[in-house]
């Protein structure tokens, strides 16, 4: 009965792989056939423009300070995780992409541009390829989730350079967009086994997130002047990320 299971859990993992593979080939075909779509110069307008102690627009800027902490924190977190080598070097890439996505992101909001906007959105992708590789990784296997990680890396970047270099942004907005699509896909139809990520608060926070994002204007008119959408986007994308760390066991 045990090489029964076995085997009846080694074709589960291969179909697994296979359906997840076919989704990432369909994503990277969207985005290349798909016709071209241009940045919004109304992009960078943000709703809070207050400065601070001589900071520009301090609360966009400032509020990136919880994606350092947070990725400090996971680094440190998944150094010690009770995990496989795999889940523990996606989790390792979030981190860092959080660090630096502080980073990087607080440079766009001191003078928004297209130029500086790069600099926010390269390690975003970072992040994203970790999150999705970390879910495969628990979901279906270690080598679906190395694979994932390094394939959604190379292809994330090239689609940021993709936007700066051709003005296109359909394949960074394919990869974003489908890539949370492809991590929904995992999450509903795979088993959760042992996989300790709470995915209920880290999908809710960044759908929280996605939402303030939007509504930064509204949010702004709404209480009067005191805290603007983006702002709380950077929070709420951080709580995502602490919530996925906060779920490892560590030795």
């Amino acid at each position: 009965m045990t090489a029964l299971r076995q085997a009846v859990d080694d074709n589960a993992t291969r179909r697994a792989e296979v359906v997840a593979l076919g989704a990432f080939v369909a994503l990277t075909a969207i985005g290349v056939l798909l016709p071209p779509i241009q940045q919004d110069p109304q992009y960078h307008r943000f709703a809070d423009q207050r400065s601070w102690l001589g900071i520009p627009h301090a609360a966009d800027v400032l509020s990136n300070i919880a994606f350092v902490v947070v990725g400090v924190f996971g680094l440190a977190r998944s150094a010690r995780a009770s995990l496989g080598n795999a889940t523990r070097l996606c989790l390792s890439f979030v981190a860092i992409g959080l660090v630096l996505a502080g980073f990087g992101s607080a440079w766009y909001h001191a003078d928004p541009s297209d130029a500086s906007l790069a600099w926010d959105r390269l390690p975003m992708t970072i992040v994203l390829a970790g999150v999705i590789g970390a879910a495969m990784s628990e979901r279906i296997g270690e080598r679906a989730g190395f694979v994932a990680l390094f394939a959604l890396v190379v292809v994330g970047i090239a689609s940021v350079l993709c936007w700066r270099v051709t003005g296109n942004l359909t394949p960074y907005a394919v990869f974003q967009f489908g890539g949370i699509a492809l991590l929904m896909m995992v999450l509903l139809t795979t088993p959760a086994r042992a996989d300790p990520f709470p995915w209920t608060w880290i999908v809710g926070w960044y759908a929280i997130a996605k939402i303030a994002e939007v509504g930064d204007a509204f949010i702004w008119q709404a209480t009067d002047g005191v805290v603007a959408g983006h702002a709380i986007k950077h929070i709420a994308a951080a709580a995502a990320g602490a919530a996925l760390f906060i779920g490892v066991r560590t030795r």
